[in-house]
Parts: C-alpha cells; structure tokens; sequence
C-alpha cells in the first residue's frame, strides 16, 4: 500500500509541474491580450485541477485503508518505516509547488482583472464620447431629447 500512496504522491507532483506550466502560458497569453489562447488553457487548468482532487481523494482512501480513522499522512510515518524521508521529500516538493501555483493564479488573476477595468473604461469613454449632447437629427428630423445610452439610429447621414 505505501507503494501505491508514493506513486500517487509522484503523480500529484508531476501534475503540479503541468499545473504551473500552463498558468506561467496562460500568463504570457494574458499579457499578450489573447483571450482566446486564456480561455483554451482554462479549460486545462479546470480539468488537471479536477483530477488533482481525483488523486487526493484517492490518498484519502488509501490512508483510511491503512489505519482506520486516520485523516493525515504524518500518521503512518510508522507505517512507512525507512521509506517515510522519500514521502516527506515529495510532500515538501508539493507544497512548493502549491505555493508557486497559488502566487501565479493571483498574478493571473490580477492581470484578468486590470485588463477586464480597462476594457470597461473603454467601453464607458466611447459611450460618453458618442451620446450626444445636444440635439441631434435623426431619420424622422430632429430628436426632441437625446438618450443617454447609445441606441441604434437608422437613416442616412
């Protein structure tokens, strides 16, 4: 059984390798204003972030297994005997791993957020730039009140 914990372990750490890969891309995408490319390597950070929690579910069960009740790995350090440094190297990897996903998904997140209040403002100007002031001429003479918002107008100019 502690074979199978370790190599779910590995897994997971090799998983997390993939996981900051794709969010240093996602990153570079976002700085580069590709919004298609962002939402493509979305979805494959949704699907390794699923089967992460596939796999630490499994190690959940796999220590149940080992000593009924038991919720944490550091309670089988018996069970693992001299085989425990190696776990505890591969826990150490994870959580620094953790840590740089954790900082990268903030940077992104940041990033997703400055662009998304720059489009808004955008958006706002040209709405304010483009709502006339004063009267304006429509296809049927003149508009007795001009609308706030932008509208569509038919007719020639």
């Amino acid at each position: 059984m502690n074979k199978r914990i370790l190599e779910n372990l590995t897994r997971q750490h090799k998983a997390l390798h993939v996981l900051k890969h794709i969010q240093e891309e996602e990153f570079s995408y976002l700085r580069e204003f590709k919004p298609q490319s962002v939402g493509a390597l979305e979805f494959s950070i949704q699907e390794l972030m699923r089967q992460l929690m596939v796999e630490r579910k499994c190690v959940r069960r796999m220590i149940a297994e080992v000593v009924p009740g038991a919720t944490r790995l550091t309670q089988l350090t018996e069970f693992f005997g001299e085989e425990w440094a190696q776990v505890e190297d591969v826990l150490s990897k994870i959580d620094a791993l953790e840590q740089i996903c954790a900082k990268q998904a903030e940077k992104s997140y940041a990033m997703a957020l400055a662009l998304f209040d720059q489009s808004s403002g955008y958006v706002d100007f040209f709405k304010q730039k483009l709502t006339p002031t004063k009267q304006s001429y429509g296809p049927r003479g003149v508009f007795a009140k001009t609308k706030p918002a932008p509208a569509m107008l038919r007719g020639a100019l």
